[in-house]
């Protein structure tokens, strides 16, 4: 049996500044080697933009793939042309930069220019494309190049995915634990080089398309898509509510009055530091009272009902929530209470958004609560905020979701009632258009103004789903007409 996998990093110095990191490591006792990189743009087949922390990670990548047993040497960097049979035809690099520029810039395109996050996504999927198109010229990409790219993006997911399942802690150069690709990213990726080839054809660098071929399509499962039942909307919501660090204490004979007043401190949103500076104690000593009330202690007030309410009661999308400011707001207008999104998705989700009472009721108590903790309450500040009163991310929206989710799960069993399906933002969008549709009796063209949409699609598969859950008698009237055939037959 060979040695375990075990290896180093050296880095060496390159012309100009620059570094390379070079992999050393063994398999089965053999001396194999990978460099890397620092110079972005390398054409070596590593993908450039190497750091001392990325080239560790990607060794313990390399040594966790040892251990499956399913490293593979590197594959040499492709072929490019000598200097003597040089055209003026443009690396996929080179065209795929222009291409992507022009998408942003709205030189291509009909919708004149690219959000930030759409261009942040065409840049992640550009990335695989750059590793392995990279420095092949526009008119060598034929039908089996794009095939083995194909063939190689499925692979890495697969080798990825076993990894995971054994064990292996896998990092990327960000540090963060490595996740495979789904087919769903795969084909995002497929189509985004089957896109920028229709223009590099479009531009006379290829005779035809061949990321176009049949055999580049990729089916793709369609994802189950659900939404909450009335009560396990209401589940959700209380849960959420629970997490909001407030506290209602016990009968008084329980609690001393220091103990008392630091609960109702905390209850309103304000820190440890800040008890303690208002009462006049140590921090310390705030947080054995925290400890005392089963309060974690520093943990600071997020806003998780107000952003499964403004989920659940409006349907706005996950983006349209995280950019939500205070100032678009409409508590007390006597045409009643409404919010405007600015900078939708789409152009019809430029819209108005009508507020329910009790949604009114959650923002201005967010509101108060944020201006009670210090945190900023004009009209530019984000109405769903993190810790240092910036904008909330997606991710935070996710895991508050999460959280939230898996307390109502928890207070459902205890009734003996099953558990939450999975919960996603777009899982309350969906909910929200479910009972605003029945609500409003089957209003499909309101439902849509409120929501954003366009096309009617999303809403009438939420009504057709709808439509199941409303009339639960079928079964009853099924087991009426077995009886009546039962009938028949005893008469027989």
């Amino acid at each position: 049996m060979g040695r375990p996998a075990s290896g180093s990093l050296d880095a060496i110095a390159l012309a100009g500044d620059v570094r390379a990191f070079q992999l050393r490591f063994t398999v089965a006792g053999r001396r194999e080697r990978v460099i890397l990189h620092e110079a972005p743009g390398c054409t070596c087949g590593c993908g450039g933009g190497w750091d001392e922390r990325a080239a560790r990670n990607e060794l313990g990548n390399i040594l966790a793939r040892v251990r499956v047993g399913i490293w593979q040497p590197p594959e040499p960097p492709p072929a490019v042309a000598s200097p003597a049979a040089e055209t003026q035809t443009p690396t996929f690099a080179e065209y795929a930069s222009w291409w992507l520029q022009a998408k942003i810039d709205g030189a291509l395109g009909t919708r004149g220019g690219l959000r930030p996050s759409t261009a942040e996504d065409y840049h992640w999927r550009l990335g695989y494309l750059l590793r392995f198109f990279g420095a092949y010229p526009l008119d060598e990409i034929d039908g089996e190049l794009c095939l083995a790219f194909k063939a190689r993006i499925l692979r890495e997911a697969s080798e990825l995915r076993a990894m995971l399942e054994a064990g292996a802690d896998l990092r990327g150069p960000n540090n963060r634990p490595l996740r495979p690709l789904g087919l769903r990213s795969i084909r995002h990726i497929l189509d985004t080089l089957a896109a920028v080839l229709d223009d590099a054809v479009e531009d006379g660098h290829l005779p035809h398309n061949p990321a176009r071929s049949k055999r580049m399509r990729l089916s793709v499962p369609k994802p189950r898509r659900t939404f909450l039942e009335m009560d396990e909307l209401a589940a959700l919501l209380d849960a959420a509510a629970a997490q909001d660090a407030t506290y209602r204490p016990p009968p008084p004979a329980d609690l001393g009055p220091t103990t008392r007043l630091v609960a109702h401190l905390h209850g309103q949103g304000i820190t440890p530091t800040g008890i303690a500076r208002r009462l006049g104690i140590a921090k310390s000593t705030v947080s054995w009272h925290l400890r005392r009330l089963d309060i974690k202690p520093g943990r600071r007030y997020t806003g998780r009902r107000v952003v499964c309410e403004i989920l659940g009661r409006a349907g706005v999308r996950v983006g349209e929530l995280c950019e939500l400011r205070i100032g678009q707001m409409r508590l007390h207008d006597a045409n009643g209470a409404r919010f405007h999104i600015p900078d939708a998705k789409t152009e019809a989700g430029v819209r108005e958004v009508q507020m329910t009472p009790d949604l009114v009721e959650a923002v201005v108590e967010h509101i108060d609560r944020l201006q009670r903790a210090g945190h900023p309450t004009g009209p530019d500040a984000y109405l769903v905020q993190n810790s240092r009163g910036g904008r909330l991310s997606r991710h935070r929206v996710g895991e508050i979701l999460r959280e939230a989710a898996a307390d109502a799960s928890r207070r459902l069993a205890a009734y003996g009632m099953p558990p939450l399906p999975h919960v996603t933002a777009h899982t309350l969008r969906r909910t929200y258009i479910s009972i605003a549709l029945l609500a409003n009796n089957f209003d499909v063209k309101w439902v849509m103004s409120q929501v954003g949409h366009t096309d009617s699609k999303m809403t009438l598969d939420v009504y057709a789903q709808l439509e199941q859950r409303v009339d639960r008698r079928h079964g009853e009237n099924f087991d009426r007409v077995l009886k009546k055939g039962r009938h028949s037959l005893k008469a027989t």
